[in-house]
């Protein structure tokens, strides 16, 4: 242990440590424990930096958590999260250039600059529009500001990510064609097709995406995507209503278009390419299958496929809402080749 000036022997000594109990802070019941260093020679109290910091930190983190205030954790996950410095996030805030670093070692934030703090990390929406006020009032470069939006992007496809696969993905096996749920290759392949079919609307995309599928374990033994198929009254669909959240949800390679229908008095959706999709990540034989359904299909109108689809035997055999195996692969009747 190396030794500490004590100002009442007036030389450095050997310290031994004796502990005391925090019961009250700022009006709150902590009742914390504190390490306390004695000097060996004349039993005086003696300050040792690292003791004393440690000290405040455990205080001060358990004031933080009776009162609501930031937590120390809290706040460089926050930083982590949108790869954001010290610095960067003071300029955003219009803060000390040291208040985020004091914060992190431990200091004790305010309440105004908590409650802000929290704020932001809790509602992303309100984080972006001070990015973008801090930019536009030149707190911040264009750099950085670049850096922080692609940060907002990619935790908004983190989020969504996360909420299709708790709705979609699967162990692998014969319901979902021996392959687990694969975002980007959904993500891309209704890209692709929306980029060589003119009018694709929802009802349509369910059966292109299943009639590819089953077409490509038919003939290389494993689907394209990983997505499980149920019957319903118009063909089959995406288990779960899953269309609806990938084609609400998604928007960084395709979006939707919403007409109303007049005469059906219901709302249409087109799904239409934003063409920037990456066909380079399935393979040749996929690249033909999905080539073959699109050609076989996209001068055909929505209702002609979904009549197309009601002759399989995948969709007569089954219930309404139950899966549609991947066994009946093998007896598709429409023939792409």
């Amino acid at each position: 242990m190396e030794k500490m000036f004590c100002e009442n022997c007036n030389q450095k000594v050997n310290y031994f440590i004796k502990t005391n109990t925090i019961k009250e802070y700022k009006g709150e019941i902590v009742n914390i424990e504190e390490n306390i260093a004695v000097c060996n020679e004349c039993g005086e109290d003696i300050f040792v930096p690292e003791i004393e910091n440690d000290n405040l930190k455990r205080l001060y983190a358990k004031y933080a958590e009776l009162t609501g205030i930031i937590s120390t954790e809290e706040l460089i996950k926050f930083r982590e999260k949108y790869n954001i410095s010290q610095r960067e996030l003071v300029a955003v805030l219009g803060w000390g250039k040291m208040t985020i670093n004091r914060y992190e070692k431990g200091a004790l934030p305010s309440k105004s600059h908590s409650d802000i703090l929290k704020d932001i990390i809790s509602n992303e929406e309100r984080f972006k529009s001070l990015v973008k006020e801090a930019f536009e009032s030149k707190r911040i470069n264009e750099k950085v500001y670049t850096k922080l939006s692609n940060s907002f992007k990619s935790s908004k496809k983190n989020i969504i990510t996360s909420l299709l696969e708790l709705e979609l993905s699967h162990e692998e096996d014969i319901s979902n064609g021996f392959r687990k749920f694969d975002l980007e290759r959904v993500e891309n392949l209704i890209s692709y097709i929306a980029s060589k079919v003119d009018n694709l609307y929802k009802t349509s995309l369910n059966k292109y995406l299943w009639y590819i599928d089953f077409e490509n374990f038919k003939e290389n033994v494993r689907s394209i995507t990983g997505l499980r198929y149920v019957k319903q009254q118009y063909g089959p669909v995406i288990e779960n209503k899953g269309y609806e959240k990938i084609i609400d949800l998604l928007d960084d390679k395709f979006y939707k278009e919403e007409t109303e229908d007049v005469y059906s008095n219901s709302t249409k959706v087109k799904i239409i390419s934003k063409n920037n999709y990456d066909i380079s990540i399935y393979t040749e034989d996929e690249i033909e299958v999905i080539n073959y359904v699109i050609e076989r299909f996209k001068n055909l109108s929505c209702s002609q496929i979904s009549d197309e689809s009601h002759k399989e035997k995948g969709w007569i055999d089954n219930n309404i809402n139950n899966i549609i195996s991947y066994d009946y692969a093998d007896e598709l009747k429409m023939n792409f080749k």
